[in-house]
């Protein structure tokens, strides 16, 4: 399953393509709503005129089977002015393989913008140090994180133990921050030659108490190791159909004859789900009490547990405008 994908819109006939804002709009999205998002801003960016590229990282075999971030980049990136770079929110963090994505960066210049716009998704129960993590991972590699946007999503889980919390999010409410966010970008362009302030410090927009918890008690690696339960496979119920295979976001599963396997040297289960959604013989789980694995994450979408920050806004563009 290679996704990266890169297009962009007709020209408009009051711009030439010289004059045209160059946006690339890079996401890993393993539960679709990264993209969803991505592809709204697309859609915005293209409206105002800029010329823009959505590249889907997900799934991708250079990144996950091939482990080579800077080839993909560089085959699937196009020249920019802006480089727009969103991932999901996991255990209060930007997920590490966004973070990978942009270490990779190339420095500015030879067609790789000097500015860039981090944003994320996350399931409501907190997007953490997620924005900061990234725009830090940004400035090291030369660029100017000029503005970021958190977005309020469905949890990734829920598909595993139904809620209606934040059922069918992103849609229509993320709109007005995805518009807010492209006439940001688009008034960049007519002020060339004035230099865009640092968002960074605007994205420590916690408490202190939530922002030392997640820099300090919640990480991702320690989690997959101690906290989250491990994929548990049943051969006698796979029907080989291949759906686990099609949808794990890191291409970490793969079938024979027997069924559904992981292969040494495989990426590490980012405990997404998907491969357990898509599932249609339950041939696959996750090995731990189901019952009470969703009752800790019902309360965690609910707010009532110590994970959870109740952040608000619970979607944003930074910096904020004063009202």
């Amino acid at each position: 399953m290679d996704t990266a994908r890169g297009r962009a819109p007709r020209c408009e006939a009051r711009m030439t393509k010289e004059s045209r804002m160059k946006v690339s709009i890079v996401v890993f999205s393993p539960s679709g709503n990264t993209l969803k998002v991505g592809s709204m801003l697309e859609k915005q960016l293209s409206m105002r005129g800029a010329e823009v590229q959505l590249v889907d990282a997900t799934g991708n075999k250079t990144l996950f089977r091939e482990r080579d971030p800077s080839r993909f980049l560089a085959e699937n990136v196009g020249p920019h002015d802006m480089l727009c770079i969103g991932g999901p929110v996991y255990a209060h963090h930007m997920h590490y393989n966004v973070l990978d994505l942009i270490k990779a960066l190339p420095r500015p210049g030879n067609g790789w913008g000097k500015y860039a716009v981090p944003f994320v998704t996350y399931g409501t129960v907190s997007s953490g140090v997620a924005l900061e993590d990234a725009a830090k991972m940004l400035r090291r590699t030369g660029r100017s994180p000029v503005f970021a946007m958190k977005v309020d999503a469905y949890h990734c889980y829920g598909k595993l133990f139904p809620t209606d919390v934040n059922a069918g999010m992103p849609g229509d409410e993320a709109i007005p921050f995805v518009e807010d966010l492209s006439d940001r970008i688009m008034r960049l362009r007519s002020n060339q030659g004035v230099e865009s302030p640092d968002v960074t410090r605007d994205l420590r927009y916690l408490g202190f108490a939530d922002r030392a918890k997640a820099k300090m008690l919640i990480r991702e690696g320690l989690f997959q190791r101690h906290i989250y339960p491990c994929l548990s496979f049943d051969t006698d119920q796979c029907v080989q159909c291949g759906r686990c295979t099609e949808v794990c976001p890191v291409l970490r599963i793969e079938l024979n004859e027997t069924g559904p396997y992981v292969p040494t040297g495989a990426p590490p289960c980012i405990h997404c789900g998907s491969c357990i959604a898509a599932c249609p013989s339950n041939a696959i789980t996750f090995k731990t009490n189901m019952e009470r694995w969703g009752e800790l994450v019902h309360k965690a979408l609910s707010g009532d547990c110590v994970l959870a920050s109740n952040e608000s806004p619970k979607s944003a563009v930074y910096p904020q405008l004063q009202r």
